[in-house]
């Protein structure tokens, strides 16, 4: 009779738990189910041949202590800079200053032809004018995080003069994306502009996330749109004095500008699949978009 009742209080116990775990799978798997849902496949952006005012020439790109040493004297002086690098800094995310890299080149005679075509940007502040002169551009990349298919980290481009003066300046934290593994042409899905040294809320347009947690890959993160539609032609919106317009995000119009250029030339990167200075400096990119890189530049980012 005991090992009766033992074995029956046995089965129950087993038959409670079975139940118990009938109702609580469902949930789980539902659960996990909807977490996936919000994850968001990145799909390639529209990329267009933007007509160049002033063609880009003498590519070149950097790496190693020349580079390393800009961006820590930067660091320094720079409060834009150094407020992008203290946001990662903050998250306990180290920018690996010594893998930063940059590209630069010149750009040529501005083209009449296509000198009153409407700006990109219209800038709000006074100190931002809407048109900067300016004979080089060069582009300098701290990651953060870099791996196949996905760069993140902070990106700071300046103009000079003849006299190598810089003129102009962005800074922005970015993230970079390959979207798809059999074409060398890259995206960017997240842009917050640094300015004032501060680092400004990321900037919401179709196709770009706004909280993106950088410094971790991105399929490790559940990503959300921010997307706001046009305000109508009846809103008027008051601007303080004090507001200055971040504008559409730069570093995005100038990945799309570039490789709407190089068009099928960064296909011959095939094999690679990684942001880096090897890569921009090899001749799969350098031959066929490197000049264009710059053209979009002046382009994208300063007009």
């Amino acid at each position: 009779m005991k090992l009766l009742a033992k074995r029956t209080a046995i089965s129950i116990v087993v038959l409670i738990a079975f139940t118990s775990a009938m109702l609580v799978c469902p949930h789980t798997v539902a659960t996990l189910q909807s977490t996936k849902a919000q994850k968001k496949q990145i799909k390639p952006q529209k990329r267009e041949k933007r007509p160049l005012r002033r063609a880009g020439k003498d590519f070149k790109v950097k790496k190693g202590s020349e580079v390393v040493a800009k961006v820590r004297k930067l660091k320094e002086s720079n409060k834009n800079v150094r407020a992008a690098l203290k946001l990662l800094e903050d998250k306990k995310r180290t920018p690996k200053v010594d893998a930063s890299f940059s590209i630069s080149g010149s750009v040529g005679s501005l083209k009449a032809a296509l000198n009153n075509r409407p700006q990109l940007f219209q800038n709000v502040s006074f100190e931002q004018q809407s048109s900067i002169s300016g004979d080089s551009i060069e582009i300098i990349f701290v990651p953060v995080l870099s791996q196949d298919m996905e760069w993140q980290g902070t990106i700071i481009s300046d103009l000079y003069d003849s006299g190598g003066n810089i003129v102009g300046e962005y800074v922005a934290e970015s993230v970079l994306v390959m979207p798809d593994p059999n074409l060398y042409a890259w995206d960017e899905i997240y842009e917050a502009r640094v300015y004032d040294g501060v680092v400004e809320p990321a900037i919401a347009e179709p196709g770009m996330y706004t909280n993106v947690d950088l410094g971790v890959p991105l399929d490790q993160q559940v990503l959300s749109g921010n997307m706001y539609p046009a305000n109508p032609a009846s809103v008027i919106r008051v601007i303080p004095t004090t507001y200055v317009q971040g504008g559409p995000a730069r570093i995005r119009a100038w990945a799309n500008c570039t490789f709407g250029w190089c068009g099928g030339a960064g296909i011959n990167c095939v094999g690679t699949a990684l942001w880096s200075a090897d890569v921009l400096s090899s001749s799969c990119f350098a031959s066929g978009c490197g000049n264009y890189a710059i053209g979009c530049a002046w382009e994208t980012i300063w007009q």
